[in-house]
């Protein structure tokens, strides 16, 4: 069983709150050009048509761990996999949770550099979001989770800078509505499945949830249903701006969107949203880090992880550093993001059947 205090614990809307800050990452900045290249003005109905599966996979992933309460992540999937598959995959997760971190961090640098810092050396501003980040996860889930507590709350105003091109925007650029075709829509959801990367944490994260008699099934689709409205609102609001044939042309719509909107005060909003993007994705980068540790912590079954996170923290600087220009960060993002096919979709629906194969057999283990 889990180390119950060992660092700490969240409560069940605490999980809603991780899953929130986790999804709504950097994938917001190019999710409305990578699907409308693909489904162009009917980008936004693939963003709910995912939406929706990605729900039906949250609904999978918690039926499944929560007929394993207390057992960590290497300790069930062990139940199901046997023990030296289950280490490899857990190491596997590290892996991929080292890089989706070190490319977010990058990200996050990219445009600190941009919009804010432009004569900062790129290894300075890396340096420091790494011991930030490392700071953040130190203490274990319940300080990173009270962070992102706080931070749900900045997410408002940054949901509602969404609006500020309505007035500029133009409804035929979303038309014909289903124009492209059924089979073209299916195909523009899967770039978007991407952009949810990262709700896959709750497999590591569900046995620290204090109150499991809550409904943890109900609030973590709630949480994929609100991020997805804020996608669809997001793409659709761009497409309308842009059209669907520009918007492919732009490296980060979600930036270039409020550059285009005069306001009669504030000069450049781009700067703002970018402040507001920062807190959100130190939140995202830290949950991801944070899930690393915590499985190194279960395979090497020590008291606390606050080692691994000290000791990670090379690494991932490294990693940040490997990119030697924007284009090649965004390529990096696309691959460690299909990484995410395994870890958020195969392997959950892998072990849900192997649940439901071994169902008997891990009763009569339990009884004796």
């Amino acid at each position: 069983m889990y180390q119950k205090y060992s660092d700490g614990e969240i409560t069940a809307i605490q999980s809603f709150v991780i899953l929130i800050s986790i999804m709504i990452g950097t994938g917001v900045l190019t999710l409305a050009r990578v699907v409308a290249e693909v489904s162009r003005q009917d980008a936004w109905i693939s963003v709910i048509l995912n939406g929706i599966f990605i729900a039906f996979m949250m609904m999978i992933i918690v039926y499944m761990i929560s007929h394993f309460p207390k057992h960590n992540f290497v300790q069930y999937t062990s139940c199901l996999l046997g023990k030296p598959l289950a280490y490899i995959v857990a190491f596997s997760y590290v892996i991929y949770a080292l890089l989706v971190t070190a490319t977010v961090v990058r990200i996050l640098s990219e445009m600190v550099i941009t919009w804010l810092l432009t004569n900062t050396p790129l290894w300075i501003i890396n340096l420091i979001i790494v011991i930030t980040i490392v700071y953040m996860v130190k203490n274990g889930v319940t300080a990173l989770a009270r962070y992102n507590e706080v931070i749900i709350f900045m997410l408002i105003p940054f949901s509602l800078l969404v609006l500020v091109g309505l007035p500029e925007a133009s409804i035929i650029n979303l038309r014909p509505v289903g124009g492209t075709g059924i089979s073209t829509i299916i195909k523009g959801a899967i770039p978007s499945f991407f952009s949810y990367a990262g709700y896959e944490v709750l497999l590591v994260y569900y046995p620290y949830i204090s109150d499991k008699q809550k409904p943890i099934m109900r609030n973590s689709v709630a949480a994929v249903l609100l991020v997805t409205l804020f996608y669809t609102a997001t793409v659709a609001a761009q497409i309308a701006l842009y059209g669907p044939q520009e918007i492919q042309h732009v490296l980060y719509p979600s930036i270039t969107y409020l550059t285009a909107v005069e306001f009669p005060v504030i000069e450049r909003m781009e700067i703002f949203f970018t402040i507001f993007w920062v807190f959100t994705v130190f939140g995202t980068a830290g949950i991801q880090y944070l899930a690393g540790c915590i499985l190194l912590q279960n395979i090497f079954t020590t008291e606390k992880i606050h080692l691994f996170a000290y000791g990670l923290a090379p690494i991932i600087f490294l990693i940040t550093m490997l990119p030697q220009n924007t284009r090649e960060v965004v390529d990096l993002g696309d691959k460690v993001g299909r990484a995410n096919v395994f870890f958020g979709l195969v392997f959950p629906l892998a072990i849900f059947i192997l649940y439901f194969i071994r169902k008997e057999s891990l009763k009569h283990e339990r009884n004796h």
